[in-house]
């Protein structure tokens, strides 16, 4: 049985380096065309580079940035340190639900509710709030986890040396930096991939300049990717594989650099 398992695994890995391979070397060398980051595009987005999508995506990140971690962080705090065991367990469940819940479910809720409702239209702001939604429940999920796993006896240590419940709390965030650092980089990396959430948000498919306060649409890596796949030639196709393969190779780097805390935090 042991073979089977192993056989498994190492296919699952092959396809996935071929995968990923594929898509790489299908774009890395358009990233070295003069103007591929820095102009914007141009007939149709078959001429020209994705500096407004690059923008666009890290203006998104940071938003995402500054409303997720202040709020996924006091919640993980909330859970993990002051709520009652059994309305922890329960707020930990409705988390891991809302966890589950397909992205375009909070797309179709932040259209309706954020541009819609409290009238912020298509915008940087509806789409970050959609994706900081999303984001929430994902970034405690792994959180809550990385405090828990702090051992009981620092607590009991702590407070019986004199501290107060906060003093305590604060210690077991310095205990579990490098887990919550991990959910951190976790979370931005999912809602750097995310396609769904933004498209009926806050994204536009063409735009001749960059967005000039929160309520302006902006464009993104994943949605100028669809956009060009699903409605133009084989002309812009080009951009397309370019774009897949610099997420693709940032997706690695975020990864990569989990994987490097994980370690560091095991040894």
């Amino acid at each position: 049985m042991k073979w089977f398992f192993r056989i498994v695994a190492y296919t699952v890995f092959v396809a996935l380096v071929i995968v990923i391979v594929t898509i790489v070397f299908s774009g890395v060398g358009y990233l070295f065309k003069p103007g591929f980051f820095t102009q914007f595009p141009r007939s149709g987005m078959s001429e020209g580079g994705i500096f407004p999508s690059l923008v666009g995506s890290l203006l998104l990140i940071i938003v995402v940035f500054l409303i997720t971690i202040p709020v996924g962080l006091f919640g993980t705090i909330f859970i993990s340190e002051f709520a009652p065991r059994r309305f922890s367990i329960l707020l930990q469940s409705l988390v891991a639900t809302m966890n589950s819940i397909p992205s375009i479910v909070y797309g179709l809720f932040g259209l309706s509710f954020f541009c819609v409702k409290l009238g912020f239209g298509t915008s940087l702001i509806s789409a970050s709030l959609t994706l900081s939604t999303m984001a929430i429940p994902f970034f405690m999920n792994s959180a809550v986890e990385f405090t828990r796993a702090v051992p009981r006896e620092l607590r009991e240590g702590v407070i019986a040396l004199g501290a107060n419940k906060i003093q305590s709390t604060l210690m077991v965030l310095r205990a579990s930096k490098s887990g919550l650092l991990t959910a951190v980089i976790l979370t931005l990396g999912r809602a750097f991939s995310e396609t769904a959430p933004i498209l009926v948000t806050g994204a536009v498919f063409y735009a001749t300049k960059l967005p000039s306060k929160i309520t302006d649409p902006v464009m993104t890596l994943p949605t100028s990717i669809y956009a060009i796949v699903m409605n133009l030639g084989e002309k812009a196709q080009w951009m397309a594989k370019g774009m897949a393969s610099l997420m693709v190779l940032i997706m690695i780097a975020i990864y990569s650099v989990v994987q490097i805390l994980r370690r560091n935090k095991d040894e």
